[in-house]
Order: C-alpha cells, then structure tokens, then sequence
C-alpha cells in the first residue's frame, strides 16, 4: 500500500518539527507505506547508529542490529502502537536489543571513544556554540574528561548534552528512574569538574538542564 501525497501534503509536512514528522510517518508507515518506512529510517538512523556505538563498539554489529530492528518493526507494523515519541521509542527498541546481544555473544563494550568518533560537537547544532568560544585545546579536554566517566554516564550525557533530551526523556529510553538519572548525571559533573575547567563543566550543566 502506498499513499499518494501531494505536493500541498509535502508542504505541509516539511513544516513540522522532528516530532510531527516521525509520528505523520510512523502513522502511515503502519497502514503500509513504504516511503513513510524510509522517512522513518532516513530521519533516525544516523541517531540509532551514534547511539548504538555508545553501547558496542563494534559499528557492523549495531548496523546489523538497527538492520534487524527495521525489519521487526516492518513485520509487527499492523500490531505495534502509537508511541508518543518515535525517537525514544526507537531508541530505548534498539538499546534493549543491543543489550540482548552483549548477553548473548561477547562483543567489546564500548568503554572508549574512538578519535574518528569523538567529535561530536559535529552531530550537534548546541556544540556548534562550544566550537566557536572555545580553542582547540579546551574541546580536547572535554573530549578526554568524557572518556573518564563511566559507560552509563557517557550513555546518560550523550542523550542530555548532545540529543538535547529531557530527563525524563533519558529515565524512559534506558529505563531507570529519573532519580537514578539526576544522581549519574550530578556523579558525572562531579568527575568532569575533576579534569576540565569550571566554566566548561558549568557550560555542559546548563545544556544538560541538570539542577
């Protein structure tokens, strides 16, 4: 089945925030659309992939498990439901599904960040500000104070500093309490206070909207 959409449909669309898109998508891509399947995939696919590397390191292994959740998700569309965000719904689909893969098999967890994959001042329009106020040197130490937190503290970090996700947002994806991410993220500033300057760590505080 495929929808015909106008060209005043396509207007209509291209107006919307991420949201709207991905749920007017995520609607149609149930009714069988297989357009609306890869807007969905086009839209998230590059986020699953960053996200899933925070989790395994091995990049074939997260492709082939974002692989394996699209073809899921095609196979169940008539039986699935409305999420309220299609982004955390993907998300915390392909982090459970990670995680199965790690029980079962004995991938590298992704401890480290690799230099190629480090940069993610690139990934996001808030580290665009970072990049223009800071020297070379002061974006390394944050880079290299990151790779001293844990893996559910970089995990937890990831989704507030460079996702731009609620708390609350996070709580539900990775499936913790909201408490338990105050805490990660508070135990975290506490680490990035030890190796980078007070400005930089009260910089990332404020985007992580942690109080």
């Amino acid at each position: 089945m495929m929808w015909k959409t106008t060209n005043a449909e396509c207007g209509h669309v291209s107006e919307m925030s991420e949201m709207e898109r991905s749920r007017y998508y995520w609607t149609a891509f149930k009714q069988g659309d297989q357009n609306a399947y890869a807007m969905l995939y086009n839209i998230h696919a590059a986020l699953l992939l960053r996200y899933g590397r925070k989790i395994i390191h091995d990049r074939e292994v997260v492709k082939d498990c974002l692989h394996d959740l699209f073809v899921e998700l095609w196979r169940n569309r008539q039986t699935i439901g409305n999420p309220e965000s299609v982004k955390n719904y993907l998300l915390k689909s392909l982090r459970t599904k990670l995680y199965k893969k790690l029980k079962g098999d004995k991938w590298v967890v992704s401890d480290e960040w690799e230099e190629s994959d480090n940069r993610l001042h690139e990934i996001s329009p808030e580290y665009a500000i970072i990049q223009s106020q800071w020297a070379l040197e002061q974006k390394h130490s944050i880079d290299n104070a990151l790779k001293k937190l844990s893996k559910r503290q970089r995990e937890i970090i990831f989704l507030l500093f460079y996702e731009d996700m609620s708390p609350t947002e996070v709580a539900t994806v990775m499936s913790l309490t909201i408490r338990t991410i105050y805490n990660t993220t508070y135990n975290a500033i506490q680490v990035l206070k030890k190796n980078i300057s007070v400005v930089e760590v009260a910089y990332i505080t404020i985007l992580t909207l942690f109080i």
